[in-house]
């Protein structure tokens, strides 16, 4: 079942699995992290996926959501930071790599630099609602020697956004539907039918 939240594919399936693997587990947060790290790398999984199950696992266990949103943040910003030091430390020799080529095509990266010519450092903040060229965008910022300082500033703002909003409806919605792993798939492809028909 796949809908779209925010321009982003949400494949709610994917929260069952994920939820019944880390549920049991005392360290499920930290896997969280790991996965956001590897979405900062450019796995193929929306990090609203991780982040809402960051929340709804803080539900089922009786946490705060803030508490879990900071550690989400920090998977998060670790996972940019990471994308962004790849790319400075190997350079224009990571698009000579097959794997990456093949996802950071000659016509992304160009539409990445007349991002950067037309905004600047606010690229880092616009990257972070972008899912299809965030991480393309991260390291392409790595390759072209920006400043550290500056990503972490206008992507930390960005994350300061996105990161609790998403934890929030996820414990919202775990501590409404709980268990009811159905209702909740219902309620969130409706959330996401009603965002997709206000565009």
């Amino acid at each position: 079942c796949l809908r779209e939240v925010a321009g982003e594919t949400v494949p709610t399936a994917l929260l069952e699995p994920l939820l019944a693997y880390l549920q049991s587990s005392p360290l499920a947060l930290l896997g969280l992290m790991g996965i956001l790290l590897l979405c900062g790398l450019g796995l193929p999984l929306p990090e609203d996926v991780v982040l809402i199950s960051a929340g709804l696992l803080a539900a089922g266990n009786g946490h705060s959501w803030v508490h879990a949103s900071v550690a989400m943040y920090a998977g998060v910003i670790a996972g940019d930071a990471l994308a962004f030091g790849i790319g400075h430390r190997y350079g224009l020799r990571l698009l000579a790599i097959p794997w990456v080529g093949a996802r950071v095509p000659p016509e992304k990266v160009q539409t990445i630099q007349r991002l950067f010519g037309r905004y600047g450092s606010w690229v880092f903040f616009i990257a972070r609602f972008l899912p299809g060229l965030r991480a393309a965008i991260f390291c392409l910022a790595g390759v072209m020697r920006a400043s550290f300082g500056r990503f972490l500033l206008f992507d930390g703002l960005a994350g300061l956004i996105s990161v609790p909003f998403w934890v929030w409806l996820g414990h919202f919605l775990g501590v409404k539907f709980g268990d009811d792993l159905e209702q909740l798939r219902g309620a969130i492809d409706r959330k996401s039918t009603r965002l997709n028909s206000s565009h």
